[in-house]
């Protein structure tokens, strides 16, 4: 497996072959903001509510950027805008650690939020740029591997530095940053964006290949209605999947009371299965349709998460993992794919409107899951977001028999 991914990696066009590097150095410097509530209580002066307060800033700078993602993309080309989160995200890190007091932390939270998530709206549109239509769910399934990779590294190296020093951890998340930085400029594609790459729709938009003015807000009103169709079905998906990274020590630790360390486990089980399989099984799957694919991947989703509900043993939730890990890999690419190519000349614009639904999710889903747990029932959460996944595929099947809410695929002729 992991000789077939890296031949997948090592095939990919040049430009895709440097996102996929500069996104991993940039993921793997992600090293701070793990430590950034343990920061502001220990450095920081502040109290524990209103660190908490600070670290929603992120992700409220993250989804701004989102938003604003679609206007700028619209002027500027996908390497410049990721090098200008790159630097000013640098230039962010190495002032946090130094500020004292809400309103100055606070800001400082809100900028680095803003300046991390703006290199994602931009990386989607150089997967798009540098990617035809019948390659595209293995480039997005590769631009995944590299963001896992990279968050799999980052906060074991931040955890080593936090013990050593906890303003290293800013510094080396910096640097790593400014060698993303470097590794992107030094193989730049001056090339503008390739309209052909995207698809006949497209080529309509001009030799950038983005929107027309007023990006999204144009599109005709069936175009417009498949994209808020699929940004609504995947909100479930994207709720339920933010859900590990903040409940499973909970729900191991004081839901269940089994040991620690099983919490470990299912991170590991789930990276382990992303990192050996995404690729590989996406390039199987690159001839599969959007509607079974995507089928395939809520359904795996829907039955993984109630099986966490129902999982009451460590090597219960070891299963329950793998179920939802193998619909991870599936329906993410698929969903990338789908709403890239139903997006046509507008591609850059819908995908950063997407991206701001999954920063949505990641800051709604800690008090969904804080809500829904209760003693005697620390599995609802798992059940609730298995079942609204479920509840989603359904609404799947039906919106596929419509034009206003299914966008019907051209045949696919080749892959990576």
């Amino acid at each position: 497996m992991l000789t077939r991914t890296w031949r997948t990696v090592a095939g990919l066009p040049a430009p895709l072959r440097t996102l996929f590097f500069t996104t991993l150095i940039f993921r793997t410097g992600t090293m701070a903001y793990p430590f950034l509530a343990p920061h502001l209580l220990l450095n920081g002066g502040l109290d524990a509510a209103t660190a908490g307060l600070t670290v929603t800033g992120f992700g409220v700078g993250a989804l701004a950027a989102d938003l604003a993602a679609g206007k700028l993309l619209g002027r500027l080309h996908p390497h410049t805008l990721m090098q200008g989160g790159f630097l000013l995200g640098a230039a962010v890190l190495v002032v946090v650690p130094v500020l004292h007091g809400l309103p100055a932390l606070a800001a400082g939270v809100l900028v680095w939020g803003f300046a991390y998530e703006i290199v994602t709206p931009a990386a989607y549109a150089a997967t798009i740029a540098g990617s035809a239509p019948a390659e595209r769910k293995v480039a997005f399934s590769c631009y995944r591997l590299a963001i896992n990779l990279g968050m799999a590294a980052g906060p074991v190296l931040g955890a080593l530095l936090f013990a050593i020093d906890p303003y290293a951890v800013f510094w080396a998340n910096a640097l790593c940053v400014l060698a993303a930085a470097a590794h992107l400029h030094s193989r730049r594609d001056p090339a503008p964006h390739d309209p052909a790459r995207r698809g006949p729709a497209a080529a309509a938009a001009g030799r950038d290949g983005s929107a027309p003015p007023g990006g999204g807000d144009r599109q005709p009103l069936p175009e417009r209605t498949r994209f808020w169709t699929a940004f609504g079905l995947s909100l479930p998906l994207q709720l339920a999947y933010a859900l590990p990274s903040v409940f499973v020590g909970t729900y191991v630790i004081v839901g269940l009371g089994l040991p620690g360390y099983w919490a470990g486990i299912v991170f590991t089980v789930n990276a382990l299965g992303i990192v050996l399989f995404e690729v590989p099984l996406n390039v199987r799957m690159a001839r599969v349709g959007d509607l079974p694919t995507l089928l395939t991947g809520y359904t795996l989703a829907g039955a993984g998460f109630l099986l966490m509900a129902l999982a009451d043993t460590g090597p219960g939730l070891v299963l329950a993992t793998l179920v939802w890990t193998a619909g991870e890999i599936v329906v993410f690419p698929g969903l990338l794919d789908y709403v890239s190519r139903l997006s046509g000349p507008a591609a850059d614009h819908n995908m950063s409107l997407f991206s701001g639904g999954v920063n949505l999710a990641f800051i709604t889903a800690p008090q969904l899951a804080l809500h829904l747990s209760a003693p005697g029932h620390p599995g609802t959460p798992w059940a609730v977001a298995g079942a609204a996944v479920c509840a989603a595929c359904l609404l799947l099947l039906a919106a596929r028999n419509h034009p206003y809410t299914w966008h019907k695929e051209e045949p696919c002729t080749s892959a990576i």
